[in-house]
């Protein structure tokens, strides 16, 4: 199988939270999709089965995503890209909201957010898919979208080994 037939998709860079009792994580992921527009628009995301994160999501039930601007810093990024809130405070020195459902926002470097409610888990070997109901959600600036083909091809970004479209 050619995998270079999967580059071309279309993706997002985004920043998910996820709160559970006082333990908190996030990270990056590129697999946010918005699949309903009612009322309550439902979304999807993939996170690895070893994340942190993927751990409190689980188990609180709720995320929060941050949708990043293009010129987010490689900083950021990588605190929350390749290093585990297991062993690292990713709040730390990075700036956020406290969400309506107690899990802090990433505002650093994002255009717009959403709160979201775990309606559904589905196993996908090395990764959940979890179904997503959105709760809230708002613009925080009119800056372009950092895309996952952008950060690639043109901030020449690395992917971490539990990403989704992760390549050697």
């Amino acid at each position: 199988m050619d995998k270079n037939a999967f580059f071309p998709l279309s993706y997002g860079v985004y920043i998910i939270t996820s709160k559970y009792e006082e333990n908190f994580s996030g990270c990056v992921v590129n697999t946010v999709c918005q699949i309903t527009a009612e009322d309550k628009p439902k979304l999807t995301v993939a996170v690895n089965k070893e994340n942190y994160t993927t751990e409190l999501m689980q188990k609180s039930k709720k995320v929060n995503i941050a949708v990043l601007a293009q010129d987010t810093e490689f900083l950021l990024i990588g605190k929350f890209g390749f290093r585990t809130g297991r062993d690292y405070n990713k709040l730390e020195d990075t700036m956020y909201i406290t969400g309506e459902n107690g899990i802090p926002i990433i505002t650093e470097s994002a255009v717009s957010y959403i709160e979201c409610n775990i309606l559904q888990e589905i196993d996908c070997s090395s990764h959940i898919l979890f179904v997503l109901e959105a709760q809230e959600a708002s613009v925080l600036n009119n800056k372009p979208a950092l895309t996952y083909d952008y950060y690639h091809k043109v901030l020449k970004g690395k992917t971490p080994p539990k990403a989704s479209s992760y390549s050697r």
